[in-house]
């Protein structure tokens, strides 16, 4: 009786009632409730991990693909400027090319009504096209040989440019035009206005070209380029010079040609 006594005095301190069943967690649901925290955080990072892990090659291989969609557009808009650069000079050397031949037809038909008779002013351009067809062992033909000359005489003033460093103003289409209409006003005047002499009509002429020099222009590079292409010209036809009057003429010519073909060349190499 002691010993039951006992038992139960133990069972009362313990806090339960002799009897009552004493209920034990199951050990597989108390492993659960102490591994699923730490296993949750454990698998949780590699789970983002691998959501960034993917998110940044999505990302890369977009990138990828950006860069060679640029490097595309960028490959074929080289090969456009290329072209278009090409293209450009081929027209420009044909537009100076037609403007060398009608040159040649303007200086065959000038003429005054004393001393300057038609074909005078374009001997110069004729013993040009002579050397050209020499050194082309006669195979360049008499049109191509003053197309040549066009395309010399409108690339003289931007190689100056060029080699001097000259900054030059933008050349617009409207001041090409206006000197093509002065030249052609130029000779039309000289060719019906009766002058009483040549060394008349030869000196207003050279008066307008500084005019003209001063409106289209007015760098001193063109006035001393001008006018020592006048003196050249002049220089290969002496011969044929019996008068001062037509040594202006020369002058006066080729100093507006080089003006008309400066500003042409310009317009053209500077696009």
């Amino acid at each position: 009786m002691s010993k039951k006594k006992h038992e139960e005095e133990c069972g009362e301190r313990a806090g339960g009632k002799v009897g009552s069943p004493i209920v034990v967690a199951a050990s597989t649901d108390s492993m659960s409730m102490l591994t699923k925290p730490q296993l949750f955080g454990i698998y949780d990072e590699e789970i983002v991990e691998s959501e960034d892990t993917e998110i940044y090659e999505e990302a890369k291989k977009s990138a990828g693909r950006m860069l060679d969609d640029m490097g595309s557009v960028g490959a074929r808009s080289r090969v456009r400027t290329r072209s278009q650069k090409y293209m450009h000079l081929v027209s420009s050397l044909v537009i100076l090319g037609i403007s060398g031949i009608a040159y040649h037809q303007l200086s065959r038909n000038l003429h005054d009504n004393d001393l300057l008779h038609e074909d005078f002013t374009s001997r110069p351009l004729v013993l040009g096209v002579k050397l050209c067809q020499q050194l082309s062992f006669g195979m360049l033909p008499t049109w191509a040989g003053y197309a040549v000359e066009g395309i010399l005489f409108g690339s003289l003033l931007p190689a100056v440019d060029y080699w001097r460093r000259i900054s030059v103003g933008k050349v617009n289409l409207s001041g090409v035009l206006r000197s093509i209409n002065a030249m052609l006003g130029v000779s039309f005047g000289i060719r019906r206005v009766e002058w009483s002499s040549s060394l008349q009509a030869s000196g207003a002429w050279f008066l307008l070209d500084g005019i003209l020099w001063l409106f289209f222009d007015g760098s001193f590079s063109v006035f001393l380029l001008g006018f020592a292409v006048g003196l050249v010209t002049a220089v290969t036809c002496y011969e044929e010079i019996t008068d001062f009057s037509q040594l202006l003429y020369f002058i006066d010519f080729y100093f507006l040609g080089l003006l008309f073909f400066g500003r042409l060349g310009r317009y053209l190499y500077q696009r």
